[in-house]
């Protein structure tokens, strides 16, 4: 070959390698730059643009006086970003620790752990390492005084009940998820939640945010503010008369129920033993027992207490007057067509009317007059009455968790059920039931909703969003006994003195006429009804404001 033809080759294969790899490169560039540039421009403006959610504060809970029960206070997790530190700042390792109260070993161990290691053995750098959570203010300033640019605090929100375990089993609380976990928490979530806010930015390649080309910014609205009917000093009131009760008697557990007739909204609703909501997680000082809401969740036999349902039904139905009388030491009656044994009497009565039956709350009167109402009406009819106050069914206390009890159907009698049910036995309520029950008396045959929310406020105007007013279950008796009713069942708050409790006193005024009743320090001047379920005490008792 001649060396002009050999070096020709050489500039062709020279030629054509250059041209291969011109178009090598268009190639790459066709892909970068129109093929998988969607998916890359998507990749650059992720590792540039942040999205940094703005926490809300979730609303306030208050009672009927605007007493604050639960608040969600100021809190700040500190953190350090190892990536910012500066050479002094390890100086001052021993100045953090004092500060947070924390071992100087964390701190030199989050200063020094500047990457991670993913699950696929990757490293990844640390930007935020956690040294303490839920810091004060003071704290924050502490911190920030020392000029450590690698620490950085951020805000959050912890949810803080004031009065400590005051109402605690109506509240309820948030667990340590953030979750609302029961009571009017968990119920009224939706309006207390309120909404996030986030800024959505850019960032330089040090993970700071440019604030200058800030995208946009959607500040957080705070939740509502829930205001219920509770009467803080009622409620005190109630809880400490428990207490004292519980530290005399020593009972499995304890009720006390406040509430306005007319309307049905609880003033008062204590439960023991109780707990702290600040301590809802430590299983010692609050375990799960003593979080259950009694007065809803746990049934008994009423006794006693239901006999004003056998009287009152008796009275509507003009079967019986206040004048009527009946033989208390008879120890069998006749029933459709057959003799049934009727209950002891705690002490010979002989034969009285019917006001005597219920001052001396005569099992064996008041029996007598609940199968007059079977027998005369129908047992069906009976069990109706029975219905009609609210019995078998869900009172519809928002805060859930409740059960119906046990109302035996007609069906299903046996031969002794009739002449123990019109006393209170063979059937099971919870005190709630029992106490919307009686309510109905001094309600003027309304059995009423209970009621715990009162309104929904605007965290910052204060004006109402939602308003609940009053709901009735329906009327179980007309107004023509209600004149009957009230004195023939007054007896009731006088056996109620053999509880011998510190509310005795309350409850004897609220049975006297007067223009104005105090309870401890609260001015009440619309009817009251008072009921009292300790579990250890035979007799339940009744209040009411006299007409």
């Amino acid at each position: 070959m001649s060396l002009p033809h050999a070096r020709r080759m050489r500039y062709r294969s020279l030629a054509w390698g250059v041209s291969v790899c011109f178009v090598a490169v268009l190639c790459r560039l066709v892909w970068l730059h129109w093929i998988d540039a969607p998916r890359l421009r998507a990749e650059a403006l992720q590792a540039r643009r942040v999205l940094q959610s703005k926490s809300c504060r979730r609303g306030e809970i208050r009672d009927a006086q605007d007493n604050l029960l639960a608040i969600s206070e100021n809190v700040w997790d500190i953190g350090v970003d190892p990536d910012v530190l500066q050479k002094g700042d390890r100086g001052r390792i021993s100045e953090i620790a004092l500060i947070l109260g924390i071992p100087a070993t964390k701190v030199i161990e989050a200063f020094n752990n500047s990457v991670r290691l993913d699950a696929e053995g990757d490293e990844h750098k640390i930007r935020w390492t956690i040294l303490a959570r839920e810091c004060g203010e003071d704290i924050v300033k502490r911190i920030k005084a020392l000029g450590v640019k690698a620490l950085r605090a951020e805000l959050k929100y912890r949810r803080s009940y004031p009065k400590g375990q005051l109402a605690s089993h109506v509240i309820g609380y948030v667990n340590k998820e953030g979750e609302p976990a029961a009571g009017i928490e968990r119920v009224m979530n939706s309006l207390l939640v309120g909404q996030n806010g986030w800024i959505e930015s850019e960032r330089d390649g040090r993970h700071r945010e440019i604030a200058s080309i800030r995208l946009r910014e959607v500040a957080p609205v705070d939740g509502s503010t829930v205001v219920l009917t509770l009467n803080s000093l009622v409620q005190k009131t109630c809880e400490d008369a428990l207490a004292a009760a519980a530290a005399r008697y020593n009972p499995k557990s304890g009720i006390i129920i406040v509430s306005e007739p007319r309307t049905g909204r609880i003033l008062g609703l204590a439960n023991w033993p109780t707990y702290d909501l600040n301590r809802f997680w430590d299983p010692k000082s609050a375990p799960m027992d003593s979080q259950r809401n009694r007065a809803v969740s746990d049934v008994y036999e009423p006794g006693s207490v239901f006999k004003i349902v056998s009287i009152s039904g008796a009275l509507e139905e003009h079967l019986i007057t206040p004048n009527s009388v009946y033989d208390c030491g008879a120890t069998s009656v006749p029933y459709r067509g057959r003799m049934v044994s009727l209950p002891a009497d705690s002490h010979p009565l002989g034969v009285v009317d019917i006001r005597h039956i219920v001052r001396e709350s005569s099992n064996r009167g008041t029996v007598q007059v609940g199968m007059q109402y079977a027998e005369r009406l129908g047992e069906e009819k009976f069990f109706a009455l029975v219905k009609s106050f609210g019995f078998g069914s869900n009172s519809g206390l928002i805060t859930g968790a409740e059960v119906p009890g046990l109302l035996i159907s007609p069906k299903n009698w046996d031969g002794m059920t009739i002449s123990r049910m019109p006393m209170g036995h063979s059937i099971s309520v919870t005190a709630m039931q029992m106490h919307y029950a009686m309510s109905v008396i001094a309600a003027d045959g309304l059995l009423m909703q209970p009621q715990l929310v009162l309104r929904v406020e605007d965290p910052k105007t204060k004006s109402p969003i939602l308003s609940y007013m009053p709901r009735s279950r329906g009327r179980r008796f007309r107004n023509r006994p209600r004149t009957k009713l009230p004195r023939c069942c007054e007896p009731f708050v006088v056996r109620a003195e053999r509880l011998r409790l510190r509310i005795s006193p309350v409850m004897k005024s609220l049975a006297k006429p007067a223009p104005r009743r105090k309870l401890s320090t609260v001015s009440i001047r619309r009817p009251i009804t008072l009921l009292l379920f300790p579990v250890s005490f035979r007799w339940a008792t009744l209040a009411w404001r006299s007409r």
